[in-house]
């Protein structure tokens, strides 16, 4: 059996198409696909941001409550989150797990962070593309054409206000180093993973077991696909700043309305480019007549807030639905008989490999802390044993959520916000002041999914959040 394991960054729920009840987002592949897939409706990370939940899918053990043993170099001096460290070296790889079943794998993927010095997500693949550029990578030094020229591309696209400008053009500096040789669509980050993910499945093609990580780093910001995805959106009107990356906030007040909504117009189109690659990928699968009896599994690792709850970014505060509602499909080998939607079962993105287990006919390890999801490829929708709601840990602050209330806490429960979902289905007004034996219940179940070693000695570290996404920005420009 081939297996393609597809994982999108930054890919909110809500903006996954008609599949998940957007009837403006244009993404025709990925509703075609959910044609042919079991989909979940109640899907989401076990811990954020990016490093963290491929923690968890590389090896279906839980990365929150993030108290592992750090190594002792550090990858990345800016990012201090919890849990964004290696895979620690006594958990196995899933590409170590199907190399044991003679499986050729490997990892194509744009997503930088994996690839940087001592991040050790590559081990144990047979092959390993890694697609440079992307955000901050580290990947061209400079502009060619000069710092002036570089200037004033970046004043065209970052805010009026000099509240947003400083973190996007810290971004942006680099970003539009990295693609300064692009031409066409073919060189846009999409376009690159699909396409080597493709020359993989060639090179393949007569080998039955083959398993393929395809990561890609799309729809995460800067947000700047080709104009014509752009143009599917924008208000063709507007002629204000072309704002393509967010400035991470508590508030609006350094983003204009035009700016954000032409942002949100960007993140759209960049959807839509995505879509578009997606659906090459899995058009050539049909064209070799290997997508019907391949298992393939789409997934996204967060979203991302863009100007909801009156926020912009990923921040641990608010770990709301924008943010921690994924997109979660899997077509079985072989198909369905009947369409599958999974709307009463939680899961998790640690559930992967255990489920890449169940379908290959194996029982589930001892050591997988998720659980099979192969059972719905025969059974309609069920209630899972012990799966009644999720919790999930971003930074110092976690998450729990059932059918019923949503409880977004720091680590120490000294900011909390408590929302009746029957009453607020939007997740609008906090509740918590009035129901603190409510919001003491809920964290015991965090504190149980933690194994009571959550890090509650966290005052520097909120202190410094608070500070950070909430603190008046200057720049330069």
């Amino acid at each position: 059996m081939k297996i393609f394991l597809i994982i999108f960054d930054t890919l909110r729920k809500d903006h996954t198409g008609k599949t998940y009840g957007n009837s403006w987002i244009k993404t025709p592949n990925f509703d075609r696909f959910a044609k042919d897939s079991i989909v979940f409706d109640k899907a989401y990370p076990e811990s954020l941001p990016t490093i963290p939940v491929r923690r968890a899918i590389h090896t279906g053990i839980r990365t929150f409550p993030f108290n592992h043993m750090r190594p002792a170099l550090r990858t990345d001096d800016i990012v201090k989150t919890p849990g964004w460290d290696p895979i620690p070296p006594h958990q196995t790889h899933l590409a170590e797990y199907l190399k044991k079943d003679v499986y050729i794998t490997s990892f194509i993927t744009s997503t930088y962070h994996q690839f940087k010095p001592n991040m050790n997500f590559h081990l144990g693949f047979d092959q390993w593309n890694w697609i440079r550029g992307h955000e901050n990578d580290k990947f061209r030094a400079r502009l060619r054409a000069g710092k002036s020229k570089l200037n004033r591309k970046i004043k065209e696209h970052v805010c009026k206000h000099l509240g947003g400008r400083r973190p996007q053009r810290s971004v942006l500096k680099k970003y539009f180093s990295n693609v300064q040789d692009r031409k066409s669509e073919n060189d846009y980050f999409p376009a690159q993973t699909f396409k080597q993910a493709i020359e993989f499945v060639k090179d393949t093609k007569d080998s039955k077991s083959v398993f393929s990580v395809i990561d890609e780093f799309d729809p995460h910001e800067p947000w700047d696909p080709p104009q014509k995805y752009i143009d599917l959106y924008a208000d063709k009107n507007y002629t204000g700043r072309k704002v393509i990356t967010p400035s991470y906030s508590v508030n609006l007040d350094y983003i204009t309305d035009g700016e954000l909504k032409y942002m949100r117009a960007c993140y759209a189109g960049e959807v839509s480019m995505c879509d578009y690659w997606f659906g090459y990928f899995i058009e050539e699968l049909k064209n070799l007549e290997l997508y019907d009896d391949s298992l393939i599994i789409l997934i996204s690792d967060h979203g991302h807030s863009i100007g909801e709850h009156n926020a912009t970014g990923k921040i641990p505060m608010f770990l709301y639905p924008e943010l921690i509602d994924i997109p979660f499909m899997i077509k079985p080998p072989g198909g369905l008989n009947d369409p599958r939607r999974i709307k009463k079962s939680y899961v998790y993105d640690h559930d992967i490999l255990p489920t890449i287990s169940g379908f290959l006919g194996k029982d589930k390890l001892d050591i997988f802390e998720g659980i099979d999801l192969s059972i719905f490829h025969k059974e309609n929708d069920q209630e899972i044993e012990n799966r009644d709601y999720i919790t999930c840990g971003f930074s110092v602050y976690a998450l729990y959520k059932d059918d019923h209330y949503a409880l977004i806490t720091s680590n120490d429960r000294s900011d909390q916000k408590l929302f009746d979902l029957s009453k607020d289905p939007e997740w609008n007004e906090n509740i918590a002041e009035d129901n603190s034996d409510i919001c003491k219940e809920l964290f015991e179940k965090i504190n149980k999914d933690a194994k009571n070693a959550l890090h509650l000695d966290i005052n520097s570290k909120l202190t410094e959040l608070k500070d950070w996404y909430g603190q008046e920005k200057k720049s330069d420009i």
